[in-house]
């Protein structure tokens, strides 16, 4: 995630809503608090870096609702470098086709 808001933020969007399943994470990046957990210093950059836009909100989806961010995660794990600006990767235009979430 962080290193997505660092790809953003050098794109044209200023305002942006990130979606994820990971309950726990929205909570601890929508806190005012600081988070003292293991995972404290990345929460904290990522919360720097969403100050850079103009608009940045985090927001809890169900996982039913979240399967073609699930399909990219997977992917990702065999192919660390893809990226993919303006258009829909082949393995979630029909995921994305079908959501009714």
């Amino acid at each position: 995630l962080r290193q997505a808001l660092i790809i953003d933020n050098n794109t044209a969007r200023r305002k942006i809503m990130v979606a994820t399943h990971c309950l726990p994470l929205v909570n601890k990046l929508n806190s005012l608090g600081f988070d003292r957990s293991p995972t404290g210093a990345i929460v904290h950059d990522i919360r720097k870096c969403a100050t850079k836009f103009v608009s940045c909100t985090f927001i809890h989806v169900n996982r039913t609702c979240n399967e073609a961010a699930h399909v990219l995660a997977k992917s990702a794990e065999q192919d660390s470098g893809s990226s993919w600006f303006n258009e829909c990767p082949d393995m979630i235009r029909a995921i994305i086709c079908n959501e009714q979430c």
